[in-house]
């Protein structure tokens, strides 16, 4: 039966079964905590509308708000990446299925991410209410963007075994992303263990009570990884907002007003001569990683070429990252949350084109010193 089944019928399956898993663990959730909070000032469907609204958010869905009093517009478009895992396990457990049992992976693929799509639509358009109303389009492409992360990270032990030029580079462009992953969380760690005191006063400030402070502990850890990678595009020279009107970057920062949320206890409060080196550092690390990315018996056009490429893909997974960290927590002050796109083509562009160009420019360069 191994890689003989019909794909779409084991598409449309495994879509099913990836919607189970991770919808109805939501649902029992949310409808527990209604039971156990008292039904007095809520109906049943009112947990499953928050249930379902959690689940979409879960997949980075956009929800339009209109908030009280007077209705005011908003939008939810902001997940915490530690949600954000849960339905990508899932999806890549689907895509295994897929590649072991299906006699066309390719073709099931489609029909999978397709399928969930459409399904996260149809929970988009069921859960809809005045006050929530998620986004149906965001929705369906949510679902094909997750899954193809999904099937992208099986493919990647294989990736790391495979011969050739574009092998080569791709590899050589994630080891650029994971070591810039690597020191934004070193500082985001350093500058989070320096500001201690500042994190307990703003729990403090929010008085939330035991369960209240266990809650809201949970969600900075799961948000954690979105502060990473907003550390990313700080590192980058980019750097990022914590609501309209902010910047933090490593050459100016405009606090304004930020909400009083213990994961920023480590925001910086000003520049200094660190975070001016800081884009300097990660251009050195570029031109390391574009080194690594050709080989030195390729022609100087191609060799520039393929150290330019290897910076043009660190680039867009740096902006991918960045898409999925980033987004608006209720609109107001909070609209924008995260790095701004354009900014990251702009500083960050040319350091890792660039310094991937050079790194290659610097294997024939030495090749010839070895030669002399």
């Amino acid at each position: 039966m191994s890689g003989h089944r019909n794909p779409y019928g084991l598409a449309l399956q495994e879509a099913l079964r990836a919607l189970t898993l991770t919808l109805v663990p939501i649902l029992l959730i949310s409808i527990l905590s209604w039971s156990f909070a008292g039904s007095r000032n809520g109906q049943l469907g009112d947990a499953v509308h928050g249930g379902a609204w959690i689940w979409l958010a879960a997949h980075k869905v956009l929800l339009h708000l209109s908030l009280p009093p007077g209705d005011i517009a908003g939008l939810l478009w902001f997940t915490p990446l530690g949600f954000l895992i849960f339905p990508i396990v899932v999806l890549r457990g689907a895509c295994k299925r897929m590649a072991k049992e299906s006699s066309n992976y390719r073709g099931g693929l489609t029909l999978l991410s397709t399928t969930y799509g459409a399904l996260l639509g149809v929970v988009a358009l069921i859960s809809a209410t005045h006050a929530v109303r998620p986004n149906p389009l965001s929705a369906f492409f949510a679902g094909l963007l997750l899954t193809l992360i999904a099937a992208l990270s099986l493919q990647a032990p294989h990736l790391i075994k495979a011969k050739g030029e574009l092998s080569r580079i791709v590899k050589s462009s994630l080891l650029n992303i994971a070591g810039l992953l690597l020191i934004s969380f070193i500082l985001f760690l350093v500058a989070t263990i320096m500001n201690f005191s500042q994190m307990l006063n703003l729990y403090a400030v929010l008085r939330a009570g035991f369960v209240g402070t266990l809650l809201i502990t949970a969600v900075m850890l799961l948000a954690v990884p979105n502060a990473v990678v907003m550390t990313m595009a700080y590192v980058s020279g980019a750097g990022f907002a914590v609501g309209s009107g902010t910047l933090f970057s490593p050459f100016s920062v405009n606090s304004a007003e930020i909400p009083a949320l213990p994961i920023l206890a480590g925001l910086p409060a000003q520049t200094s001569a660190i975070t001016h080196a800081l884009p300097a550092l990660l251009l050195a690390w570029s031109i390391f990683t574009g080194y690594r990315s050709v080989e030195s018996g390729l022609d100087l056009k191609v060799r520039v070429r393929d150290g330019a490429l290897h910076g043009v893909i660190a680039l867009f997974t740096l902006t991918l990252l960045n898409l999925l960290a980033g987004g608006s927590l209720l609109g107001g002050r909070l609209s924008a949350i995260g790095a701004s796109y354009w900014r990251i083509a702009l500083f960050g562009g040319p350091i890792l084109i660039i310094g991937g160009a050079l790194g290659a420019l610097l294997v024939g360069l030495f090749n010839r010193s070895h030669r002399a």
